[in-house]
């Protein structure tokens, strides 16, 4: 099946990454590594690397941004590779039809 073939649809990305970190490794493990941005930061205060340490913490916000773009595209392709899997998918409200 051919993607022109499959009808338009979106994927919400908050559920799309809570799909991602829960049943694939990258997810879970890239999530984990999250936690770092907690971490390091306090770890760095206490050494008195207060530059370095603000450094680290404002990285967490683009990070978490990759980390959802990372995981709409995990679900498109998922989607695309298995095609019956898209009504699990909609029933799960991680994609639904577009309207134009």
């Amino acid at each position: 099946m051919f993607e022109s073939d499959l009808p338009l649809y979106r994927v919400n990305s908050r559920e799309a990454n809570h799909w991602w970190r829960k049943n694939t490794r990258a997810g879970v493990l890239l999530d984990r590594l999250m936690l770092l941005f907690i971490v390091v930061p306090i770890a760095l205060v206490v050494k008195g690397f207060y530059a370095l340490s603000f450094l680290v913490f404002s990285l967490m916000i683009p990070y978490g941004l990759l980390l959802r773009q990372l995981a709409v595209r995990a679900v498109r392709d998922r989607v695309q590779n298995h095609p019956e899997e898209r009504d699990s998918f909609e029933q799960a409200g991680i994609i639904y039809e577009e309207t134009i």
